[in-house]
């Protein structure tokens, strides 16, 4: 294991056992699922210029021209960061590949950024169909783009976009404070498509999250300007080339691509065989750095023993300004008040919320659910792995664990409730993530370890990762294993 700096105290060996238990909260965004049918896209045969260019040295960028149609769409971002005007210039090129068995007319584009009033101005838009542009807008966060020619199955599409962010005060995963600014969620993507019913969209809600993203390639060229040495970028990749004041980043079979960027950011990496982890702090908070970074990395190695192992290998933690914490493919962010509540116990929400985010990097970003749908399968799973974890590194606070976190709230509501039924964020943690630790409790209890184990890590590894894990594909799983009756759990904690 390789150290940035002198680690105080020692991360004590992994323990291979297969014991467990179960719970842990969060939060997100009000309407119910909906599914549209084929939509359309616009771009160029190469990337589109770099924004500012007379103010910045780019690094080169790989032509999207030529290249034979893949699987995974590809996203090409150029981007020119203000820091002090908190405004983006962004040019993107979406390479997409119809690996649906329709042929699709259009293509929609989800637009996250244009939530919220003000942030995001689409500049032009364009494709490899109709390099002179179209005149398709931004419209409820959406950008439909009819096709001129049918686009058929394994055919190949490039869609340019040119836009500009301007990012809003506050303290959320897509904006700035005083001392940093957040960029999750920050550029149009295309969802996922299913053959039955069309496109996978999701309306936002008062509580959860809920985008669904198709596994991508992700292409990061981001310069400062003005140049800044000042500025700590972190990101959900690592860097893989710089020059000058810009950073070049390759993330490949991911989620999303998300960065944070602030003056005050200490920086603490820690390394093992499995994974590279690197924590941003604020400087009041530098020496929980080190801290942070080691028990993500041990939570790794347990989650890959238990679990099985998962192709990434690299994650940032970020102390960010915002309400609770966020799991994004790569990096998260955690409130800075589980900094200042952080004591040298494991008896507090700093390393109960490092557990669960990390856990997060299977049962999210590898073993990917439509998370307004069915947000159990991710909320409550990374809850129950604080309690697994536990088990295996402070078997003495277990019980401890278990009435900090679940029973102290006394949680009522259905396990398997969509985002779309809640009002209030405590309700929704309360059902989702508190009593769905009870449901994965007390179906451990009912199966018994070998086979929840066994379930649990057959549900993870054996099924294709581009698909969406539903609910009935975690059940699958389990009568794999096991032929024990669940129809009076099921009757007890879903609907």
């Amino acid at each position: 294991m390789k150290i940035s700096r002198s680690l105080i105290g020692q991360m004590g060996s992994f323990i291979l056992i297969c014991l467990v238990a179960c719970t842990a909260p969060q939060q997100g965004p009000s309407t119910p699922t909906q599914m549209v049918g084929p939509v359309s896209p616009t771009s160029d045969d190469h990337l589109a210029p770099t924004p500012k260019e007379n103010l910045i040295t780019p690094i080169e960028t790989p032509s999207t021209s030529g290249r034979s149609p893949t699987a995974t769409t590809q996203y090409f971002l150029d981007v020119a960061l203000d820091y002090e005007d908190k405004q983006l210039d962004v040019s993107q090129t979406i390479s997409y590949t119809n690996n649906t068995n329709d042929t699709l007319f259009d293509l929609l584009l989800i637009v996250p950024p244009a939530y919220k009033k003000g942030v995001f101005s689409l500049n032009s838009v364009n494709t490899s169909q109709n390099p002179h542009g179209s005149d398709s807008k931004v419209k409820n966060a959406y950008i439909h783009l009819s096709l001129d020619t049918p686009l058929e199955i394994n055919q190949q599409l490039e869609i340019n976009l040119e836009y500009q962010l301007r990012l809003p005060r506050g303290d959320q995963a897509l904006g700035y404070t005083h001392r940093q600014l957040l960029l999750a969620d920050w550029y149009p993507l295309i969802p996922p498509y299913h053959d039955d019913v069309g496109w996978v969209i999701n309306p936002p809600g008062r509580v959860g999250e809920h985008l669904v993203y198709p596994l991508s390639d992700f292409h990061l060229n981001l310069c400062l300007v003005p140049a800044s040495e000042d500025l700590v970028v972190a990101a959900s990749a690592p860097v893989v080339k710089t020059q000058g004041n810009c950073y070049r980043y390759e993330q490949g079979q991911s989620r999303n691509i998300t960065l944070a960027v602030s003056p005050d950011y200490q920086v603490s990496t820690i390394e093992d065989d499995l994974v590279t982890v690197i924590a941003y702090t604020f400087p009041e908070h530098a020496e929980l750095g080190l801290r942070s970074a080691a028990l993500a990395v041990q939570a790794w190695g347990t989650f890959t023993e238990l679990f099985g192992e998962n192709q990434r290998e690299f994650l940032s933690i970020v102390e960010a300004d915002i309400f609770d914490g966020l799991e994004t493919d790569g990096l998260i962010y955690l409130s800075e008040w589980y900094y200042q509540t952080a004591d040298p116990s494991p008896q507090n929400y700093f390393e109960l919320l490092i557990v669960h985010e990390t856990a997060h990097q299977w049962f999210y970003a590898y073993v990917h659910n439509d998370q307004a749908r069915e947000p159990w399968l991710d909320e409550a799973l990374a809850t129950y792995c604080e309690t697994l974890f536990y088990e295996i590194h402070h078997p003495e606070l277990v019980n401890w664990w278990w009435h900090f976190r679940v029973a102290a709230y006394s949680p009522e509501g259905p396990v398997n409730a969509d985002i779309y039924a809640f009002r209030q964020y405590r309700t929704y943690i309360d059902a989702v993530y508190l009593r769905g630790a009870y449901f994965l409790q007390a179906l451990r209890d009912e199966v018994g370890d070998p086979a929840f184990f066994e379930g649990l890590r057959k549900y993870v590894q054996s099924v294709d990762t581009q698909a969406l894990r539903t609910g009935e594909a975690f059940f699958d799983a389990f009568s794999q294993v096991t032929d024990v009756e669940l129809s009076e759990i099921l009757a007890e904690y879903f609907q």
